[in-house]
């Protein structure tokens, strides 16, 4: 299980890594600071559960957490991907609801844990961390909006194409890429199962707009054709 204890903090100030909490001065950061407290968590722990009442905002220091629902059959749609220097789990904190979503550790990591009482008297007192956590909600709403218009809308082949696309500059024709994740979290992220993403990769070699590298590298080769791919 995790382990709580009183936090030893980074003489640096921590929260300076996390924005909002960045925008803090200086008493009112040792204020929350002084709340915190440390989570070590090991590979595949679970940090979370869907309906579990909300403690507060998680820090990743370090690491990377899955945040997921899951299907009746069990299968992971991934929300949202919270690495070093992001945090999860303001939503239902703010509105003192359960959690809709799970999250687990995809490696060893090291969080910090804001209490949902110091969070609110942080908003009370501080209308810049407020407005900036207001927009960070807006935001995360707009992105999973947008996630789901293109899993509505798009095909599985569009939506490994846009996938794709997203990882190469705006103006390059060729490009080599690696990917930062596994290819089992990466259907989870696009709603397909790891079979279909094969598939669709397998083809997409075959048309020679990429090139295997490795386990999880990658040559866009023909980036306008695949950019053509994702929006047709």
């Amino acid at each position: 299980m995790s382990s709580h204890k009183p936090a030893v903090l980074d003489p640096q100030d921590v929260l300076a890594r996390f924005a909002p909490f960045n925008m803090l001065d200086t008493r009112e950061r040792e204020r929350v600071q002084a709340s915190m407290r440390p989570i070590h968590a090991v590979r595949g722990e679970l940090l979370l559960q869907q309906d579990d009442c909300p403690r507060g905002v998680y820090l990743v220091l370090g690491g990377r957490v899955k945040c997921f629902v899951l299907s009746p059959s069990g299968g992971e749609k991934i929300v949202n991907l919270a690495e070093s220097g992001s945090f999860f789990g303001e939503d239902a904190a703010l509105l003192n609801r359960p959690h809709v979503v799970n999250a687990q550790a995809m490696c060893a990591s090291e969080l910090l844990l804001v209490p949902i009482a110091i969070l609110r008297e942080t908003m009370v007192s501080s209308t810049a961390f407020a407005v900036s956590m207001a927009m960070r909600l807006a935001m995360a709403n707009y992105d999973l909006l947008t996630t789901m218009q293109v899993q509505l809308q798009m095909s599985g082949t569009q939506r490994v194409a846009h996938y794709l696309t997203r990882l190469a500059p705006d103006d390059a024709e060729h490009c080599e890429i690696r990917l930062d994740i596994d290819k089992q979290t990466i259907a989870a992220q696009l709603n397909l199962t790891p079979e279909t993403l094969s598939r669709i990769l397998s083809q997409l070699t075959r048309d020679g707009m990429i090139q295997p590298r490795g386990r999880r590298g990658m040559v866009l080769s023909k980036l306008s054709e695949l950019r053509s791919c994702a929006a047709h």
